[in-house]
């Protein structure tokens, strides 16, 4: 059990692991501006692992370069104990981030975007620890932003995805794709019968659309069960923020099956690659798999 101390706590808690001590030092101040409260350093997975299981932390940032072997052990033993802590990645040596994820990590980060890691850490807290401190950070736009395109939506606030190629050429660098989906619900229908199981996707998409801005976009997203959301003029911080309240909504309204959202910053390549990467880690998700992945 968690010390008083530590059970008491009302910011999230982590643990930094990585060979470097000014990387180390680094992390730390990028978990702080998360409003991540850093309980211990380490340069060693099995220390790592400890101190974990000692207070009974949130968040392990792990480093795979570490003094005694790779950080994948570490993500195999939390694994194997069934440990609720997250473990986000953050490595230069991270060359098959699916393995990564399958072994049980939450995000990778490649080394040295501390940008990106600190949206990520921002997104795993309450609305309330997302980057900048506000729940309402998913209202945060980060370029000029023009009307949202007129096509037709559902009573839901749902487009049809024949016009998300349509919706794509508004995306820009920087802005932000999120995916969501509930894995399991299908297995349900036999239980509850297909009306209940339709009704259950269309109050996740109300959900969903509550949380956007009007700018946003929403997409049907049949080929991953779920739907995709167009963050115009939002980044990772946004998207974090928007999954931190659709989560609690959900929970508070209790519908059935588990939630998965997975996000993808649009870049340079373009915003068909970003949707490609979303969707795809959201069709791969599966039940006991992390809810939430930054690719």
């Amino acid at each position: 059990m968690r010390p008083d101390r530590y059970r008491r706590r009302s910011m999230p808690t982590a643990v930094v692991c990585d060979d470097d001590r000014t990387v180390r030092g680094a992390v730390s101040a990028v978990c702080a501006e998360a409003g991540l409260d850093v309980v211990a350093e380490t340069d060693r997975s099995a220390d790592a692992a400890e101190m974990a299981r000692r207070f009974d932390v949130d968040v392990v940032i792990l480093d795979l370069s570490l003094a005694d072997g790779s950080g994948e052990h570490l993500l195999t033993e939390l694994r194997a104990e069934g440990s609720t802590t997250a473990v986000i990645v953050f490595s230069a040596f991270a060359d098959d981030p699916a393995k990564l994820l399958r072994l049980g990590a939450r995000a990778v980060v490649e080394k040295p975007d501390f940008e990106l890691l600190g949206a990520v850490l921002g997104g795993l807290g309450s609305p309330a620890t997302i980057p900048g401190g506000s729940a309402d950070d998913r209202r945060f736009a980060s370029r000029a932003v023009e009307a949202a395109p007129t096509m037709w939506r559902s009573p839901a606030g749902v487009s049809s995805h024949h016009d998300l190629a349509h919706s794509m050429l508004t995306l820009e660098a920087g802005d932000a794709i999120l995916a969501v989906a509930v894995v399991g619900l299908d297995a349900l229908e036999g239980d509850v019968g297909p009306l209940l199981v339709a009704d259950c996707r269309l109050a996740m998409a109300a959900a969903l659309r509550d949380e956007l801005r009007v700018q946003d976009l929403l997409h049907e997203a049949p080929g991953a069960g779920g739907f995709v959301a167009l963050l115009r003029g939002g980044d990772a911080r946004s998207a974090g923020a928007v999954w931190a309240r659709l989560t609690a909504a959900v929970r508070r309204d209790g519908l059935p099956g588990e939630l998965k959202g997975t996000a993808a910053r649009v870049d340079s390549i373009g915003a068909k690659d970003a949707l490609a990467r979303a969707v795809g880690a959201l069709q791969a998700a599966a039940v006991g798999s992390p809810p939430f992945v930054s690719v």
